[in-house]
This record gives structure tokens, C-alpha cells and sequence, in this order.
């Protein structure tokens, strides 16, 4: 695998979840699509998207419900792609949302690997790598829920991970989900006392080699104000590769943030 199959995967995903072409995020301008759930999107997408934005550096993708596919269209043309996610247009969008239930929720960066570059990693630390079957025995240690699901029931889990000890400690744990049958998310937590000496990097890049040895896409999402995470990213080699918008129930919303 090479960067370039990587690039093709992650935007092959994006389509079937976004109910596009690939071409479309290759191509300047912006594409209005009609979302709808297809067969082999990530697991996350339990029904279609009433609005979802995806931008790779070149086109923008909006899928979106039917009833403001108008309203979308006029304001995709009046805005340039990476601009769609800026404030004042997401104020916009936010009012037009609520005439339906809706809000403006997750607004994310995603990074994928660049194999060309080099990692360096703490040789100092231990390291020990979890099998899906293995995994059950962490969640017994309740502390890493950046990096584990703690669910082995439901149809996105762990399917991997990467733990790492300092003086025979539990310092961190990377792990891995199967978000899709093509890529799996990395997750990352490292404990206080413990940051700063290259754990999350060093988990974050062994995981990644895990992953591909599986045949799998790895990548790596956050949010745009999470500086510390997204140094990690990079600090492992990653770059970023696509952003997303997304918008949910409001009363869903109102849940998340505990309102």
C-alpha cells in the first residue's frame, strides 16, 4: 500500500458515504447530492444525512435531505468551498436547520498516514499489542475512553490496540475501529502523568503499521481546537486529508452537551 492507494480508499469511503463520485472531491466547484444510506458506508451512519459536508482540498460535497436541497445549492454557489465552513455561514445554515429540528453539531478534521515519512518512537517504552479477542481484558481499566470503545456487542468495536507501559505502568492505549470494512479509526489516551515523553506517539505510529499489515486504511479524527491532538497526528506522520461537517437533531444535540 502507498500513499496514493490511501488517498483513493479514503475517498472511495467518503463517497459511498456522502452517496457521491469520488471525482466530485477531486474536481473545483461544489456538488448538492441527495443523501441516502448505501451499502458498505461507515458504521456511524445509522440514517441518511439531513446535511453533510466533506471537503479534500479541492471540491465540496454537500449531501443533504431533499427538503433543502434548493436552500443548499444557492448556498453552495455564493460561498467558495472551504468557506462553507466558516462562522457567519454556519450561523446561516444553523437558522435554516432549525426550521427543521436540526443544528449545525460535529465539525471535524481527519488525517491519514503519509508512509513516506519517518516516525521516531520512544524505544523506552513497552509495548504490547491487543488482538480483537484480547481486548475485552482492557476494559476492565476504565480510564481510556479516547482510545476504546468498552463494546464488544455492537457492530462498530475494537478491533486492535496498542498499549503502552512506563516502569511497569500502564501509561496509554491506542486503539482501533472498525468503523468501515475498508478503514479503521485510531483513537488515542495517554494518562497525565505520563504525556509528554512521546507515548502517544509512539502508540499512535505502532498501531498505524498494525493496521496496514491488516490490509486496512488507518486514519485519525479530531476536532480543528484540539491543538494537542492534532500535533499528535502530525508528530506520527499524518497529515490532514479531508474536513466534515455534519448536522444532527438539535434535541439529540441537547443530549451530547447534557442540556
Amino acid at each position: 500500500m502507498i500513499n496514493k492507494d490511501i488517498w483513493k480508499i479514503a475517498m472511495e469511503q467518503s463517497a459511498i458515504d456522502l452517496n457521491c463520485k469520488a471525482t466530485d472531491f477531486m474536481s473545483k466547484g461544489s456538488t448538492v447530492v441527495t443523501s441516502k444510506l448505501n451499502e458498505g458506508r461507515k458504521k456511524c451512519y445509522k440514517k441518511p444525512m439531513f446535511c453533510g459536508l466533506a471537503y479534500y482540498g479541492e471540491g465540496l460535497v454537500a449531501s443533504v435531505d431533499e427538503r433543502i436541497k434548493e436552500f443548499m445549492e444557492v448556498f453552495v454557489s455564493r460561498h467558495s468551498e472551504y468557506r462553507c465552513f466558516d462562522t457567519p455561514q454556519l450561523i446561516v445554515l444553523n437558522k435554516e436547520f432549525g426550521k427543521y429540528g436540526k443544528c449545525v453539531c460535529f465539525i471535524a478534521e481527519f488525517f491519514l498516514p503519509d508512509l513516506e515519512k519517518k516516525v521516531l518512537i520512544n524505544e523506552n517504552i513497552e509495548v504490547k499489542v491487543f488482538s480483537e479477542d484480547e481486548i475485552p481484558a482492557l476494559y476492565e481499566d476504565d480510564r481510556f475512553h479516547m482510545a476504546l470503545g468498552y463494546n464488544s456487542d455492537s457492530d462498530k468495536k475494537d478491533v486492535l490496540a496498542v498499549v503502552g507501559f512506563v516502569d511497569g505502568k500502564i501509561a496509554g492505549v491506542a486503539g482501533a475501529s472498525n468503523d468501515c470494512d475498508t478503514m479503521w479509526q485510531i483513537g488515542i489516551d495517554v494518562l497525565p502523568e505520563f504525556r509528554r515523553i512521546g507515548v502517544a506517539s509512539t502508540l499512535t505510529k505502532i498501531l498505524t503499521d498494525e493496521i496496514i499489515k491488516c490490509g486496512k486504511v488507518p486514519f485519525y479524527c479530531t476536532a480543528w481546537s484540539n491543538i494537542a491532538s492534532k500535533s499528535n497526528a502530525v508528530k506520527c506522520g499524518y497529515k490532514t486529508a479531508w474536513v466534515e461537517m455534519t448536522a444532527i437533531d438539535t434535541e439529540d444535540a441537547m443530549k451530547i452537551i447534557g442540556e
